[in-house]
């Protein structure tokens, strides 16, 4: 997958160093996949869940990682892309302001 923006996954590991490895892990696994559905991402995060256009994974702590998606697809071939939207503790997420941004 395409994963934007690297930027993003660093400005989330500063503040939250108990997250840092996760959030490396799931850089580096989300790039290397080529995801078509939610069920190919549920190999491998079995938590997570998928919210209109977003994928939501559970991070250590609490924490939610919210990536838009566009899922790979083979016809015509295209691979997919993650857009990186947010980092939240689960009180910020269950505000579900990130929703409406």
């Amino acid at each position: 997958m395409n994963v934007i923006s690297r930027r993003a996954i660093r400005a989330a590991q500063l503040p939250n160093p108990r997250c840092r490895e996760w959030l490396e892990a799931w850089w580096r696994n989300a790039k290397r996949e080529q995801w078509t559905s939610l069920h190919d991402v549920r190999q491998t995060y079995v938590s997570a869940d998928q919210v209109g256009g977003y994928l939501v994974f559970d991070a250590p702590e609490g924490k939610r990682l919210i990536v838009g998606v566009r899922y790979a697809h083979d016809d015509p071939p295209a691979g997919g892309t993650l857009f990186v939207k947010d980092f939240l503790n689960h009180r910020e997420y269950e505000r579900g302001t990130w929703k409406r941004k």
